[in-house]
């Protein structure tokens, strides 16, 4: 849910995560939610809010969470860029309407929203197009489909470079190869986000401050076969599971997010003990206990269950950054263990593309190339990292002679059969796109004069009442 600058706008559907390993109490939630009972937490900037300005001249906000999966690319509730018809959620019954404009959303960088210590540079705005959910027919249902990317204007850059550098293992990696029901991912997870710290918080007065919360256990993972009594759908209670979640979520712990924390990640434990960021997915909705004292309830919508969209997504955001940056592995189809290695390390897309980036959309599959519009395909795609070609998409057709289909799925492109640009024979077969030449990417949106967004008082965990006023930032 969102908390608003007033906290979340989903007033009463718990989007945003709080739950229960109990079905009977509380079968319906609010859309919204914050880290219950967690600390100020200043160190993950991984972790950002996402905001929607509302009202006449946008005189308050609702806040959700989002986690940076690439330097432009944020996921998110969906219900954080879409109207609800209702916020009491009901499975089978409650949908999305229409998104919000893209000028309304911005994204926080910072750890407090009403700290006087923000500035312009701690906002991102969205580039044209740049909200992307579910699309297909019986897909705006919010129960299994609420989660949305984001594609920033400007790249976000993280580490102790001075911001000159982009490393992407400073980014969060999707768990979506081997999926989250594979034995080798921990059964506890971290939570971070933006909401309030208790429901007691009608006004919200708590929200906007990013907190973390560690070990929690997860109560739900529908489909899980593992020996780890996860799988509520073949409890003898499941018909009751049934009614609050889909087979494309999971249920974490109770006590754990609250309003505001939509959007906001569930990070494996066992690797973030190990400063690895993979999170299983993006909060959706939870509920508060029959005292009103506790959230109960986060259903969480999964990564791996919407793989297609995070790498289509992926590769737009890569494709559309200024700066250039190399396609994260996860994207490519590599595994977890490949995309968790050093760039130095990694068997494919490692490597940067050529600088040179010449454009003009003419060069023919096979040939060099620096970024995607050089080529006639508009894919200029490596398996190595380091030899970048125009390719056509396998999906395309059959390929020509003398070049053979790489890579798997969506993301197999026809290669040189032979030669240097096609790769070594130990080469895993994930390809890495090269960046969209910025000089023919139309209209580049400038970051808005956020000045006059006053985000001084707007604080809502997406709730009832209007928040606790903050300083606006700094020019």
């Amino acid at each position: 849910m969102k908390p608003s600058l007033r906290l979340s706008a989903l007033a009463a559907a718990w989007v945003a995560g709080c739950g229960s390993s109990d079905p009977s109490r509380e079968l319906t939630g609010v859309a919204q939610s914050p880290i219950e009972d967690g600390t100020s937490d200043s160190t993950h900037g991984f972790m950002v809010a996402v905001i929607q300005m509302m009202g006449p001249q946008a005189q308050y906000a609702d806040v959700c969470s989002g986690t940076l999966l690439a330097p432009n690319l944020v996921a998110t509730a969906r219900h954080c860029v879409a109207t609800l018809a209702s916020p009491q959620i009901m499975c089978g019954t409650s949908t999305f309407g229409a998104l919000v404009p893209e000028g309304d959303i911005y994204v926080f960088l910072g750890a407090n929203i009403s700290s006087n210590q923000q500035s312009i540079s701690d906002y991102r705005t969205l580039a044209p197009g740049g909200i992307l959910v579910p699309a297909d027919a019986g897909q705006t249902d919010v129960c299994g489909n609420d989660i949305a990317l984001l594609i920033l204007d400007q790249n976000v850059v993280l580490g102790s470079n001075g911001g000159k550098t982009i490393d992407l293992g400073n980014y969060v990696v999707p768990a979506i190869n081997p999926p989250m029901t594979d034995p080798s991912y921990s059964t506890t997870v971290t939570a971070i986000g933006y909401g309030i710290d208790t429901p007691t918080d009608d006004a919200g007065a708590t929200a906007g401050v990013r907190r973390i919360k560690e070990n929690i256990p997860l109560s739900c993972i529908p489909g899980d076969a593992n020996a780890r009594g996860l799988d509520c759908f073949k409890a003898p209670n499941a018909s009751l599971y049934e009614q609050i979640l889909t087979a494309t979520e999971f249920l974490s712990g109770d006590a754990s997010t609250c309003q505001g924390d939509s959007g906001s990640g569930a990070f494996d434990q066992a690797y973030f003990n190990k400063d690895e960021w993979v999170s299983f997915g993006v909060l959706s909705r939870g509920s508060v206990s029959p005292d009103g004292q506790t959230c109960v309830q986060p259903i969480y919508t999964r990564f791996d269950a919407w793989s297609d969209l995070l790498v289509a997504a992926a590769k737009q955001a890569q494709a559309m950054a200024q700066p250039s940056y190399p396609l994260p592995l996860w994207a490519t189809g590599a595994t977890l263990a490949a995309s968790l290695q050093p760039a130095s390390t990694s068997s494919t897309g490692a490597g940067a593309p050529p600088a040179a980036c010449v454009g003009g959309g003419t060069a023919t599959e096979g040939t060099p190339c620096a970024c995607a519009n050089d080529c006639a395909s508009n894919e200029c795609v490596s398996i190595d990292g380091t030899s970048y070609v125009c390719a056509n998409p396998c999906s395309a057709g059959p390929c020509s002679t003398g070049f053979s289909c790489r890579g798997s799925g969506s993301n197999s492109y026809c290669f040189p059969a032979t030669g240097a640009t096609a790769g070594s024979s130990g080469s895993s077969g994930g390809c890495a796109a090269a960046p969209l030449d910025p000089a023919g990417a139309a209209q580049w949106r400038s970051s808005a004069p956020l000045a006059g967004l006053a985000l001084a008082g707007l604080l809502r965990a997406r709730r009832r009442r209007r928040g606790r006023p903050g300083p606006p930032p700094k020019t």
